[in-house]
């Protein structure tokens, strides 16, 4: 096809999100030949202080022959004045703009659609100035984002009361979310992070669509909310949502080689409970000593995935000196039942192996939503951003999960004896709790597979927009 048009993808430097919109890319490129893709893509100025994972699979990509272009904009000193990740996040996707719009009029041939990170959408504006349709990539819940244009409209109606004095936020068509489960950034109404967070959310308004990671049996409640944006966001009718999701990097092949799947070929089906905190989730040594002291005493077959806190915003974490961080003599106490691995572990294939029976997990929206790919249950321990409001929906919403009581006031803490409760009701054999939350998990997994598949609900919205960026 001479002269196809070109869709260019403006990622955020970042696993979970970097990810997701290349394995966004590969979906839509199965609906034929119609338009070629490139990527903008800001990357660190050593690519050793950038993101290992990013780093490794833009390498495997490259190995794959993969029918992408790849255009690295020209290096900006990131900010250095910032309150959190949604204000550093928005200062230097606004440092960018100009690169960005020089690459889309240098394009080769006419450019028919700009996907954006919901984190980097300020270069809509680009977009609408060349008169190029954009759309928003959400690589978190739905839930999430119903959250946040509620309050953004709100905000611009009238002043609501300081989040200190309110105990529940109200938003049209979900349940009451509680104070527990609000995302950090909404403590401080007044900071960077949160009014960008709010600007993020408005700019959406500006785009064509709103292409969202997951689906009305993932988030049925506030997939109709935002759909139904009149009555979502009063007197604002949001662009088009479309829900595509689950979009997941699953390997093609399974890395038998790495150690952690050996071991797990030698221990019984759906006996071991896998604890893994995501790409930047990692606990003080206090902390991991009660999950040692937890999983000790819980008596069930483990794998944990420890690592080494990084002092970096957005830097991937290093491996961890478990001499420093475990107990001493836990390794050798549990070693017949037991394994702790310090760095990266291959998670996908881990959920995916028959031994594994539950999932202690940060609650990421990428990993839950493969736990739930793979029909794993699990106990959500959240870290920060919207994954307390993750938990929250998984536990009340789809009945995946067995709660555990975190104290939000002390960074997250969470007791051995709470822990240990938690993983024997998941694990016991004769749980109810476990019987049920396998039972819900499985009719999740069926339904998530049965979305993506051709004819499916998420699939007829993928062939939607691939049918428009073809025009």
């Amino acid at each position: 096809m001479a002269n196809k048009p070109c869709v260019y993808f403006f990622p955020v430097y970042a696993a979970g999100h970097l990810i997701a919109m290349i394995e966004l890319a590969k979906r839509l490129s199965t609906f034929g030949n119609s338009f070629s893709i490139h990527f903008l893509l800001i990357l660190p100025e050593n690519p050793n202080q950038g993101s290992p994972l990013c780093s490794s699979y833009l390498q495997s990509l490259q190995a794959q022959n993969t029918p992408f272009q790849f255009h690295p904009l020209p290096f900006v000193e990131p900010p250095t004045s910032f309150d959190g990740v949604e204000e550093f996040l928005s200062l230097r996707a606004r440092s960018y703009m100009p690169h960005v719009k020089a690459e889309l009029l240098a394009s080769p041939s006419p450019v028919s659609g700009l996907v954006v990170d919901f984190f980097a959408n300020n270069v809509i504006d680009v977009a609408n100035e060349l008169n190029i349709p954009s759309y928003v990539y959400y690589t978190s819940p739905a839930t999430s984002l119903a959250l946040f244009s509620h309050l953004s409209h709100q905000e611009r109606e009238n002043d609501p009361k300081d989040f200190s004095e309110v105990e529940e936020i109200c938003v049209p068509g979900l349940v009451p979310i509680p104070s527990t489960c609000w995302p950090d950034v909404f403590w401080n109404r007044k900071s960077g992070s949160y009014k960008s967070l709010m600007n993020f959310t408005r700019l959406c308004t500006k785009a064509k669509a709103v292409v969202v990671n997951s689906n009305i049996y993932l988030e049925k409640a506030a997939v109709e909310a935002l759909s139904d944006g009149t009555q979502h966001v009063p007197g604002q009718k949001l662009p088009d949502i479309y829900p595509i999701g689950p979009v997941l990097s699953l390997p093609e092949s399974k890395s038998k080689d790495h150690e952690c799947l050996k071991w797990l070929d030698r221990q019984p089906i759906k006996s071991v409970v896998f604890l893994c905190f995501g790409s930047r989730g990692a606990f003080d040594v206090s902390q991991n000593r009660e999950i040692a002291r937890a999983l000790e005493q819980s008596g069930h077959r483990f794998l944990w995935a420890v690592r080494a806190a990084s002092k970096h915003l957005l830097r991937d974490l290093t491996n961890a000196n478990l001499d420093e961080v475990l107990p001493r003599g836990f390794t050798e106490k549990t070693k017949e039942r037991g394994l702790v691995w310090p760095s990266l572990v291959p998670q996908i294939e881990i959920l995916s192996h028959k031994a594994i029976g539950g999932f202690v997990t940060h609650c990421g929206w990428n990993s839950s939503m493969e736990s739930l790919w793979f029909g794993v249950p699990v106990i959500p321990w959240p870290h920060g951003a919207e994954q307390h409001l993750t938990a929250f929906h998984i536990m009340k919403e789809l009945q995946v999960s067995i709660t555990m009581e975190i104290d939000r006031k002390n960074e997250g803490f969470v007791s051995a004896t709470e822990l240990e409760r938690a993983l024997k009701c998941l694990m016991d054999e004769g749980s109810e709790d476990m019987r049920r939350v396998r039972e819900k998990t499985e009719e999740i997994k069926f339904a998530c597979r049965k979305a993506v598949e051709v004819g499916g609900v998420s699939y007829a919205y993928l062939q939607k927009l691939a049918e428009e960026l073809g025009k």
